[in-house]
């Protein structure tokens, strides 16, 4: 795969923005459609504007899922089946904003919202990412300037419908696995106080660890993006792991929509994530 993104294989000349565009709107056409329960025939889309851009229709599937991988960076659901694909250039990333512009109701979800699993089924508890002690400013600059414009930690601290789908999905997580691992016991004495609106407790649920029941306070931070999307931690969280040292856990879900996983971190949380000051009560003198 060359620079432009363009897929192994494919033959011609770089990719113009005007063909570039094309097919970003289409992606967004179809992703529309998706989102309103239409079914997609991905395979005529491929032909169809392989005639209309002059490539070959693996290129046009490479560039669509170049869209994909802009998508997941913004924490946005992609089109399934169309698996993100990274290294595209810049003309990919303006195409995305300016389709973003005509389409905000894809930035944040305005119902309630539903995770999709794989064919294995229900989430998939995972191991955290590699650590990399990589700064998130580390992206191409103009991804870095889209991400920074519609940023996915903003989005999703404000996103109801899917921070509660996400603890929903957690909550029932944690009471299938104990009830499998005979514990039952355990399971009814969990809790979802945020379900009741008590965020001041600084984490979502309380359940237990099925080997030895040890309690487990998990903060659920849910987004549609990958396993490094961003996402905000409040002073009350941030104070709660550190009171909580061996039982708390952020329970980060990603990939909701896409297929969804999940991952624990532990205290100290500056072991395992990056974390930099982003707001600050202000009190005039």
């Amino acid at each position: 795969m060359d620079a432009e993104g363009v897929a192994p294989g494919a033959k011609g000349t770089d990719w113009t923005a005007e063909q570039v565009a094309i097919v970003v709107a289409s992606y967004f056409q179809m992703l529309e459609r998706e989102r309103a329960g239409d079914k997609i025939n991905k395979a005529h889309l491929y032909r169809r504007l392989a005639l209309e851009v002059g490539r070959s229709e693996k290129s046009i599937e490479w560039k669509l899922r170049n869209v994909s991988a802009v998508l997941e960076e913004l924490g946005i659901a992609w089109i399934p089946g169309l698996l993100p694909a990274h290294n595209y250039q810049d003309s990919l990333v303006e195409a995305v904003e300016a389709q973003l512009g005509l389409h905000p109701s894809l930035l944040i979800d305005a119902v309630s919202v539903k995770p999709r699993f794989t064919s294995a089924g229900g989430p998939a508890l995972v191991p955290p990412p590699a650590f990399l002690n990589s700064d998130p400013q580390d992206l191409q600059p103009a991804l870095r300037r889209l991400v920074g414009k519609y940023d996915p930690a903003a989005r999703d601290e404000l996103n109801r419908f899917l921070g509660r789908a996400g603890e929903e999905m957690v909550f029932k997580f944690e009471f299938d696995r104990l009830c499998q691992a005979g514990r039952r016991d355990l399971a009814k004495e969990m809790d979802w106080p945020a379900d009741r609106g008590e965020d001041h407790r600084g984490y979502d649920i309380r359940s237990f660890e099925p080997s030895n029941g040890e309690e487990r306070l998990l903060e659920i931070k849910t987004t549609n993006g990958h396993a490094r999307t961003r996402f905000w931690l409040s002073r009350n969280q941030y104070e709660a792991a550190a009171q909580n040292p061996s039982t708390y856990r952020v329970r980060r879900v990603f990939h909701f929509r896409n297929g969804a996983e999940m991952f624990d971190i532990k205290p100290p949380l500056d072991a395992g994530l990056w974390l930099a000051p982003d707001k600050y009560v202000a009190v005039p003198r």
